[in-house]
This record gives structure tokens, C-alpha cells and sequence, in this order.
């Protein structure tokens, strides 16, 4: 279970979940995700939101920007992300 996260750091999940969508054929945003989630996981990691930050350290374990090429594993990185906003919603209680 997610630690109940405050609706800031929810709001910016839901933000990397929707730019992952966007960088799936785009190598720029590709890597402006990976940024932005490596961010979020260090900002979770200085709140001791440890577990939500390991579940960020799993996608971005199979993050791996390409340049030229199709991301091998873009679908579960998408549900992965997804699966960490949609629970910290669901702790939140919205």
C-alpha cells in the first residue's frame, strides 16, 4: 500500500503519468520523464515516503531513453506509473 501522499505530490504523479503518454514516440519528452520522475523520487525519498519512492525506483529501473528507437518496454513503464497514481488516489481518498 502507498503511503498517503499530499495532493501536490499527486497532482505531479498524474502529471508524469500523463507525460509518459506524450513521450512514448517522442525522445525529448522521453527523457523529460525519466527527469521529472527521478525528481519526484528524490523529493519522496527527503519526505520518508520510502515505499512509493521504491515503486518510482521500479519504473525508473525500466526506463530507458532511446534515441531513434521505439521504448521496448514503454506499455508496462505506462502502467506502471499509472498503477502508483491511481493507488495514491485511492489512499487520498479521491
Amino acid at each position: 500500500m502507498t503511503e498517503k501522499l499530499s495532493p501536490e505530490i499527486i497532482k505531479e504523479l498524474e502529471r508524469v503519468s500523463r507525460l509518459h503518454e506524450q513521450a512514448v514516440c517522442d525522445h525529448e519528452k522521453c527523457r523529460e520523464f525519466s527527469e521529472k520522475l527521478s525528481d519526484l523520487l528524490v523529493r519522496l525519498e527527503d519526505m520518508k515516503f520510502y515505499k512509493t519512492a521504491d515503486r518510482l525506483m521500479s519504473v525508473l529501473i525500466n526506463c530507458s531513453p532511446k534515441e531513434a528507437s521505439h521504448c521496448e518496454k514503454a506499455t508496462l513503464v505506462g502502467e506502471m506509473i499509472k498503477d502508483v497514481a491511481k493507488e495514491a488516489q485511492i489512499v487520498a481518498g479521491k
